[in-house]
């Protein structure tokens, strides 16, 4: 990168709220891929690239290694799944997330998708459109009184574990940072007695090489018959041939997904088939308020990270050793405000 030049940044995602755009346009060039880009359109585009804001697609090692000038890849939501963070690690690359700032949307959307599932509310209102007023196929089932097992107790966990309180549930939490449940009224249990015990399982836990199939057959074999399965969180969390089998021999009670293994879910996926599943397209996160909140928070970690300042939430801290002890990207890009 010329010294006179202002940094780069790449975008992954033209849906990007035009509030962050424009804060990043104010001291930076700005480029802005296609959702989901392929890996040569990524190397291609981040040849000068100081900065990459990512949302949807994946930054690979071959991206990473592409881009001599990268600082920092700041993800537009919580999870790095999508990000090689060893590669990134090594070329003194900070990964960022974040935080909590779209927990409230996703949180909430948890329960406009149980909802459905269990009171039968898409039904009900494709019935009434077709003319017709059928009341007794829609009889459903309460929240209330039921036993909500929560896999994972972060920012977004928290927030569905408290509704589920408000709701009248029984709330009982996995998470293996924890030795106590923060929240009074929540108990925790091991991953075994929620599967057992749970009449509901949300899916709230970081995709990592551990969690990666943490409901496999074995799971969901475990789980109470006629039980549900919520997941607003990652798909590959879900062994998806596994869960379709449950599903259609009966053993599962249903599913709400949000997201899936693979994205965008194949058109033949024996998914949309389904009865006994409500299918969403990765939307959890998407209220007005959270993808303002969101864009402009991964804005400023490019911001900050490029002005010399630590970022809010960041992944590999590790980093900053590297960083040093390589020389590499000590000199900022950008005049501290």
């Amino acid at each position: 990168m010329r010294e006179d030049a202002r940094p780069c940044v790449v975008v992954s995602d033209p849906s990007i709220r035009p509030e962050a755009i424009a804060r990043l346009r104010q001291d930076c060039d700005v480029t802005i891929l296609e959702a989901y880009a392929p890996e040569e359109r990524y190397i291609a585009a981040c040849g000068e690239a100081s900065a990459i804001l990512a949302r949807l697609g994946t930054v690979t090692r071959r991206v990473i290694e592409a881009a001599p000038h990268l600082r920092i890849i700041a993800r537009h939501g919580v999870g790095v799944d999508a990000v090689d963070l060893a590669a990134a690690t090594e070329h003194g690359v900070l990964v960022t997330t974040t935080g909590a700032a779209n927990a409230a949307a996703v949180a909430e959307y948890t329960f406009a998708l149980l909802l459905t599932l269990l009171r039968k509310t898409r039904e009900a209102d494709e019935t009434m459109r077709a003319g017709l007023w059928h009341r007794d196929p829609l009889v459903g089932g309460e929240l209330d009184g039921r036993t909500l097992g929560i896999l994972g107790l972060g920012a977004i966990g928290s927030r569905v574990a408290r509704q589920g309180l408000g709701f009248g549930m029984r709330v009982i939490a996995c998470d293996r940072g924890l030795t106590q449940s923060p929240i009074e009224g929540v108990r925790l249990a091991s991953r075994q007695e929620l599967l057992e015990t749970a009449d509901i399982v949300s899916l709230h836990t970081r995709l990592t090489p551990e969690t990666a199939q943490i409901i496999n057959a074995a799971a969901l074999a475990a789980m109470k018959p006629g039980a549900l399965i919520v997941n607003t969180a990652r798909g590959e969390l879900v062994d998806e041939p596994a869960l379709i089998a449950a599903l259609q021999s009966g053993r599962l009670g249903g599913a709400a997904l949000d997201c899936f293994a693979e994205e965008p879910l194949p058109p033949l996926s024996p998914l949309r088939q389904l009865a006994n599943v409500v299918l969403s397209p990765h939307v959890a996160g998407q209220t007005e308020e959270a993808v303002i909140r969101v864009g402009l928070a991964a804005a400023d970690a490019v911001l900050d990270d490029l002005a010399g300042r630590r970022p809010a939430h960041v992944y590999n801290a590790e980093v900053y050793a590297v960083r040093q002890s390589r020389g590499l990207h000590l000199t900022p890009l950008l005049a501290p405000r």
